[in-house]
């Protein structure tokens, strides 16, 4: 059961292209991880997916009655 889609995300700062065309999608009950070198953006895709940020361009869609938080 697909929880979470993402569709062709981009981010970028300015001249800053943090990344573009991210797709992936989260089942239930899978562990995902996010690893990858300081200032590639890690941060700003788990803003995008709880909602605190929108991406560029691209979409999220959440399957009804999901929630996402991150610490």
């Amino acid at each position: 059961m697909n929880l979470l889609t993402v569709e062709n995300i981009s981010k970028s700062y300015g001249e800053l292209v943090l990344f573009e065309n991210l797709s992936f999608g989260i089942n239930k009950d899978q562990k995902i991880a996010l690893i990858a070198k300081n200032g590639s953006g890690k941060t700003s895709i788990l803003n995008i997916l709880s909602g605190a940020d929108s991406p560029d361009t691209g979409q999220v869609n959440y399957r009804k009655s999901t929630r996402v938080s991150f610490l």
